[in-house]
């Protein structure tokens, strides 16, 4: 039998493929991966939205950021100017005539930072003639009697204060160096404290007040000599003025311990000072104290100034000492060396006291009270007397304008450094993912940061409700088209195949594109965000300076107010003087303060000390009056004015009805409600009628749309009011015109859309606004709509060319417009009344008015606090890298 043989297997039929199930699954297959990518450019889309948007509104944050911060520097300049004017005038006061007022000469020399000294003596020159340094030495023109000793301790101690530094320096190294020997610590100390610019700067001044003599070269042959040669070369060294200044600490400060131990106590004989001057000479406070911090650890416990008074003597031991020792602790042991044992060396106490500034002398306090477990002032007070020791105690319980003794030269690197440390906070929380959440919501918001947990704002102001950007979050893709639409036949499924295989194409690219552009703003997200912290930062700091300053000088202004009426007579030239110069807040707050002083209101007194021989009120005394008034006080008896007594004042109360915004008009209100028992309204439903009350108490409703600009409405605005009445003349008859519609647009409209409504009608029915109402209506409510109509400014301008023209003066309309508003606002009117009239307010003043009235009104028209053009131009921050910023115009 044989084996048997398998039968071979039949392949199977290969199946036609249907064209139109392949291209199904081609398409099902497509539709699935677009499906997948939808999402992902949906996310990228909105991360790419979330970030414009946000760089949009960082950009509108910092605009407004900056303007704050370029207001308040304006502001500072303009106060530090203002308190310098009436110091300067406070000095001149103390020593004018026969004998000085030495208290109140040193109230204003101890109370002021260094830069508002050199503000003083720069209006000081300007005003008197002379250096303030002089005038405080008085009749000593030259430095003979601080050289000769002939000048008092007090003398002295102003003299010091007031001297810019580098000149100061130059008198103290002169005075050690001159005669029979020389200063030798007293040099030392001036050399080893002082800073490097102001030394360099010193070298130049000491050849000007010395005949040409070279500093250096001089010191140089005093401290040279056989017998001190290592200390000439350490003078020698500090003379270089290469001191580091920075507050780096190298990483070496243990070996640098152990070479100044090898080089000193470590040896048994003598040391290699040259070890100590290479090493400490030129190094910075900090590198010192590390080094003499690190020093016990690689000594066992010994002490490195210890060692260096074991091993050195005299003037090197000394100098060397000096750098060991921080400087505020220095200074504070040389206080201390000035009181003990016999007598008291006062010279020591002028110089060091007087060389200092206010915060540093704070440091020297702090210093000695933790290095000699004593009270610095207490110690004083039994060393000194007199007018030198009512300085030093005035000098430790002072405070400035401003309230603090701090540089300003701090605010910008602190405000950098805070803007640098919120970049990296804001780095640190940054999530791409949450971002694109964020992008995905409609974003009209106030600007917030992805991840960021806390109110990003340190200044009030920029919370606004922003804008989004205009990029849409969800990508234009016809999703039904390629995701469920059915297919009919093989040419229909080849385009919808070709179509998907496009989107998928465009998808992916659009997706690389949104992340990309993305991606790419970040390092304008975090610099932005950077900008506006650090801007902010800075402008808060200034804004407590100017709030501090502002009350320094209202109370002080408040004072000569009182100084200028009390007593027979008053003194209505120095009331102008004080008042008119100032801006409205500030105003208000010297009244408030008269009030709290001497409990009755500063425009009580300015009517009984202005008015009339028989008791009237006086035109100086009405605008005095507005002036120190607040608006809604103000407003309220302009509203009482308008209304009391026989007939109504139609003109008036139009204006003061029609002119204020919302917020104005309620606090009126409430004013008058408070001083007069009964509404505006009963008022004027008591006084008016008709459509001209309708129109009034529509106003008085207080519901301007304020803020709401539309450009593409006012046409249709300008329309309604035509047809409503507006296209006919004040002769035709009355039954086609809609009252209710012209009340409810002229008087609720707000500003800026009126302005726009008036262009409209300029444009397409060829009358401005004004003169469509003027023409359609008559009476008093053509009068009152025609103020509703106009720019507020325009308005004004034409009030005052009313109250000027013709045979007369209306100096009550004069004073009330000019009173009530505030400088910026007086320059905005007036430059209106020059367009619209030919000439200035200036002019029409001087023509209409005269006396105190005239003078007053010129005063503040056009007298500024100083300083107001001395302002750098505004500018914004911007990182300098390694995270350094600073700011740049």
């Amino acid at each position: 039998m044989g084996c048997d043989q398998s039968t071979p297997v039949e392949p199977e039929p290969e199946v036609p493929v249907d064209p139109f199930q392949a291209l199904m699954q081609q398409i099902m297959a497509l539709r699935m991966d677009l499906q997948q990518k939808i999402p992902l450019l949906i996310t990228a889309a909105s991360y790419n939205r979330y970030m414009q948007t946000t760089i949009s509104k960082e950009n509108t944050v910092l605009q407004w950021c900056m303007k704050e911060l370029n207001d308040e520097m304006v502001l500072s300049a303009e106060l530090e100017y203002h308190i310098a004017k009436q110091d300067a005038k406070d000095v001149f006061e103390a020593s004018d005539g026969i004998g000085t007022d030495e208290e109140k000469m040193g109230v204003v020399i101890i109370g002021r930072r260094p830069e508002s000294i050199v503000i003083t003596d720069t209006v000081y020159q300007s005003d008197y003639g002379r250096t303030l340094e002089d005038q405080v030495r008085g009749e000593n023109k030259t430095l003979l009697g601080i050289l000769t000793g002939k000048l008092t301790d007090f003398g002295k101690f102003l003299t010091y204060r007031t001297m810019p530094r580098p000149h100061l320096i130059a008198l103290l190294v002169h005075k050690c160096v001159k005669g029979m020997g020389t200063s030798d610590n007293t040099l030392m100390e001036v050399l080893s404290t002082n800073k490097m610019e102001d030394l360099r700067a010193s070298v130049e001044v000491y050849a000007e007040m010395f005949e040409g003599e070279d500093m250096i070269q001089r010191i140089k042959k005093e401290t040279d000599g056989m017998m001190s040669r290592n200390y000439g070369k350490w003078a020698a060294k500090l003379c270089e003025f290469e001191r580091d200044e920075s507050e780096d600490v190298p990483d070496n400060v243990e070996e640098l311990a152990g070479q100044l131990y090898a080089a000193g106590a470590k040896r048994m004989m003598g040391c290699d000072e040259d070890v100590f001057l290479e090493i400490l000479n030129a190094a910075n406070e900090e590198t010192c104290q590390a080094i003499r911090n690190a020093y016990p650890d690689v000594t066992d416990g010994r002490d490195l100034i210890e060692d260096v008074k074991k091993k050195m003597s005299g003037n090197l031991e000394f100098a060397v000492v000096a750098r060991l020792t921080p400087k505020y602790e220095f200074l504070a042991g040389r206080l201390k060396n000035a009181c003990d044992g016999m007598g008291t060396d006062e010279d020591a106490i002028c110089r060091i006291l007087g060389s200092s500034t206010n915060e540093e002398c704070l440091f020297i306090r702090d210093a000695f009270a933790e290095t000699f477990e004593g009270d610095l002032v207490e110690l004083m007070e039994s060393e000194l007397s007199g007018n030198f020791l009512k300085m030093v105690q005035f000098l430790y319980k002072v405070d400035p304008p401003k309230g603090h003794w701090r540089d300003p030269k701090t605010y910008a690197v602190d405000a950098a450094d805070a803007g640098t440390e919120f970049m990296t906070e804001l780095q640190g929380c940054f999530n791409p993912g949450m971002a694109a959440l964020e992008g995905q919501q409609p974003m009209f918001s106030p600007l917030s940061f992805v991840g960021y947990p806390h109110n990003p704002f340190i200044i009030p102001g920029c919370d606004t409700w922003l804008p989004p950007s205009s990029l849409p979050y969800v990508p234009m893709i016809d999703q039904n088209y390629l995701l469920n639409s059915p297919v009919a036949d093989l040419a229909s499924g080849q385009q919808l195949l070709t179509n998907l295989q496009m989107t998928i194409q465009s998808t992916m690219q659009l997706t690389d594109m949104n992340n990309m552009a993305a991606n790419g703003m970040q390092p304008q997200y975090f610099n932005l965000a950077y900008a506006i912290r650090a801007a902010s930062t800075h402008c808060s700091v200034l804004k407590q300076d100017n709030q501090a300053m502002l009350e320094f000088v209202a109370q002080r202004d408040a004072v000569m107010v009182h100084e200028a009426c009390e007593g027979w007579g008053t003194d209505e030239g120095k009331l102008i003087e004080i008042l008119t110069a100032q801006s409205k807040p500030q105003m208000r707050r010297v009244a408030q303060i008269y009030l709290e002083t001497h409990g009755k209101t500063l425009t009580s007194v300015l009517n009984g000390e202005l008015s009339g021989f028989f008791g009237g009120s006086t035109d100086f005394q009405y605008f005095m009056n507005c002036l120190c008034s607040d608006p809604a006080t103000l407003d309220a008896q302009f509203l009482v004015e308008s209304m009391k007594g026989w007939g109504t004042d139609e003109k008036l109360l139009s204006e003061i009805i029609c002119t204020r915004n919302n917020l104005e008009l309620a606090q009126a209100k409430a004013a008058f409600q408070r001083d007069n028992g009964k509404t505006v309204e009963q008022w004027v439903q008591g006084d008016t009628s008709g459509l001209y009350q309708r129109f009034l108490l529509e106003c008085l409703k207080g519901q301007r749309r304020e803020g709401m600009i539309d450009p593409n409405a006012a046409e249709g605005t300008a329309d309604e009011l035509w047809n409503a009445g507006l296209s006919v003349g004040n002769m035709d008859p009355f039954p086609e015109r809609d009252e209710n519609k012209l009340i409810e647009i002229t008087a609720n409209t707000g500003a800026e859309q009126m302005k726009l409504v008036d262009q409209a009608m300029s444009s397409k029915y060829g009358k401005s606004l004004s003169d469509a109402i003027k023409d359609a209506m008559g009476g008093d409510i053509e009068d009152a709509m025609r103020v509703r109509s106009m720019d507020k400014f325009e308005y004004f301008a034409e009030a005052l060319n009313k109250a000027w023209e013709g045979f007369g003066t209306d100096e009550r309309a004069t004073s009330r417009i000019m009173g009530r508003y505030s400088k910026t606002e007086l320059k905005q009117i007036s430059a209106c009344y020059e367009a619209k009239c030919g000439k200035t307010v200036r002019a029409g003043v001087e023509n209409e008015c005269s006396g105190n009235y005239k003078k007053a009104l010129i005063a503040y028209l056009y007298r500024e606090m100083p300083g107001y053009k001395d302002v750098q131009p505004r500018g914004t921050y911007v990182p300098l890298g390694a995270g350094v910023g600073a700011f740049a115009t």
